[in-house]
C-alpha cells in the first residue's frame, strides 16, 4: 500500500504541468480553445448588460480575454494576427470601462 502514493505523486504532478507546457510550446490550440469558451460568456454578458445593465460582468469576461491574449503574444510575438486581435480587445475593453465608470459617456 505505501507504493500506491509514490505512484499516484508524480502522475498528479504531470497533469498539473500540462496547462504550463502548453503554454510554453506556443499552443495555438490552446490559445484558440480558451478564447472560444470566452466568446460564449462574453456573448452571454452582453445580452445580460444591454437587459439589466450589468456591465461589471461584461467588463471582467472582456478584461480576462485581453490577459489570455496577451499572455499568448507574449509568448509567440511574432503571431501578427494575434497582436492586431489584442489591439481591438484593448480598445473594446477601454470603451466598456468608459461606460462602466462613466454612465454619462454612453448617451
Amino acid at each position: 500500500m505505501p507504493a500506491i502514493p509514490w505512484l499516484v505523486a508524480p502522475l498528479i504532478s504531470l497533469l498539473l504541468q500540462m496547462p504550463a507546457m502548453a503554454w510554453e510550446e506556443g499552443d495555438r490550440q490552446a490559445y484558440n480553445n480558451k478564447m472560444a469558451l470566452l466568446k460564449v460568456l462574453v456573448d452571454g454578458a452582453k445580452d445580460r448588460a444591454t437587459s439589466s445593465g450589468d456591465l461589471e460582468t461584461l467588463c471582467i469576461l472582456m478584461s480576462i480575454g485581453n490577459d489570455v491574449t496577451l499572455r499568448y503574444v507574449q509568448l509567440n510575438p511574432a503571431d501578427q494576427v494575434i497582436q492586431t486581435r489584442l489591439s481591438g480587445m484593448r480598445t473594446d475593453l477601454t470603451s466598456c470601462l468608459a461606460v462602466l465608470y462613466n454612465p454619462l459617456a454612453s448617451r
